[in-house]
């Protein structure tokens, strides 16, 4: 759990996801955590997304912007396309180049990491959720999609991983997930 920004990223529960979506300050965070979660994208490629990158039921992730220097691209899940069409609504100048995320006083300019962070912080706070950051719902992505019994090649291929072991951090397993595997 992190601690004082200290420590791992706690997953999400279903629960908790929904609570902060319902909480959240304004459509963008809603957006911008609804992305991040249905993608395993960090914050760092989120915030790079525009429009452009949502086009053709995918969300690309421009090599320029990923940890491993290539591009992926994540398929659109009926949920991430709900809150996409939601959020389009609320947002006045839609062009292919604007940022999904951007600053206060220009569409061309993404938000930083600092203020997606705090405003993430702060609703946490207010929900009673302790233990998250941005990295969170990367690790909730992961997390859901191996419980679904998805196979780990299929989890590397969401989230973007080259080798099991990276993906490994970002695994929990229960008690009885373990001894489940016993019997």
């Amino acid at each position: 759990m992190k601690i004082a920004r200290n420590g791992k990223a706690s997953a999400l529960t279903d629960q908790q996801f929904q609570d902060l979506l319902n909480a959240a300050p304004s459509p963008k965070y809603r957006m911008l955590w609804a992305l991040q979660r249905y993608t395993a994208a960090r914050i760092g490629e989120a915030l790079q997304v525009t429009w452009a990158a949502t086009a053709g039921g995918r969300v690309t992730f421009l090599k320029a912007t990923t940890k491993s220097k290539r591009t992926r691209q994540v398929s659109i899940c009926p949920a991430l396309a709900a809150e996409i069409d939601r959020y389009r609504a609320t947002c006045l100048d839609v062009q292919p180049g604007h940022f999904l995320f951007h600053t206060d006083d220009s569409v061309t300019q993404p938000m930083s990491r600092q203020a997606a962070d705090k405003q993430l912080r702060k609703t946490a706070a207010l929900i009673g959720v302790e233990g998250i950051s941005t990295h969170s719902f990367r690790r909730t992505a992961a997390q859901a999609a191996v419980d679904k019994g998805a196979p780990l090649r299929h989890v590397m291929a969401l989230t973007g991983h080259k080798s099991l072991g990276p993906l490994g951090e970002y695994l929990d397993a229960s008690d009885s997930d373990v001894l489940a595997c016993l019997a």
